[in-house]
């Protein structure tokens, strides 16, 4: 499932932060859900995910629960949202870091945009990668064992390998 072994390191704008992460397991998610719009300030977020016990965070972070699955850490010198970790048990094993914040961010190509029910009607979303919806239920269907989205969108990603 891993989609990448290579070390990848980053960080926050200021520098107070940083990540070294490796055993990626996706290509980039391009999110526009209401909650990725509020927390990045921005029409969407880029995020990857990696399994948390290969990724080193250093620095102060400070942590936000935007949701009941998810909370936002971000830098509380500069305010850079950079890595996301999930409550849910199914989820708590990974953290999605923003891909942005990547030393090579070149090096994690898009694989899909999700949660386009909430894409901003002026962004044209021209460049032919899936568009995914998130599913009324998706609260209640995030287990990582049978998630349609979690594997529609793995096996986009493991497509392009």
């Amino acid at each position: 499932m891993e989609k990448d072994s290579k070390p990848a390191a980053g960080g926050c704008q200021c520098g107070a932060v940083r990540f070294e992460a490796s055993r990626r397991l996706t290509g980039a998610f391009i999110c526009h859900c209401r909650m990725c719009q509020r927390a990045t300030a921005s029409g969407f977020f880029v995020n990857t995910l990696y399994p948390r016990d290969a990724v080193k965070l250093t620095g102060e972070i400070r942590w936000y629960a935007s949701s009941d699955i998810a909370e936002r850490g971000f830098c509380p010198n500069c305010g850079a949202l950079v890595v996301m970790r999930y409550h849910a048990p199914e989820w708590s094993g990974w953290y999605a870091l923003s891909v942005i914040n990547h030393d090579d961010p070149e090096s994690i190509p898009a694989v899909a945009h999700v949660g386009v029910e909430s894409k901003l009607s002026w962004l044209n979303v021209d460049d032919g990668l899936p568009c995914m919806t998130y599913p009324e239920t998706f609260l209640e269907d995030i287990g990582a064992d049978d998630n349609k989205i979690f594997h529609l969108v793995n096996e986009m990603s493991t497509r392009d390998s």
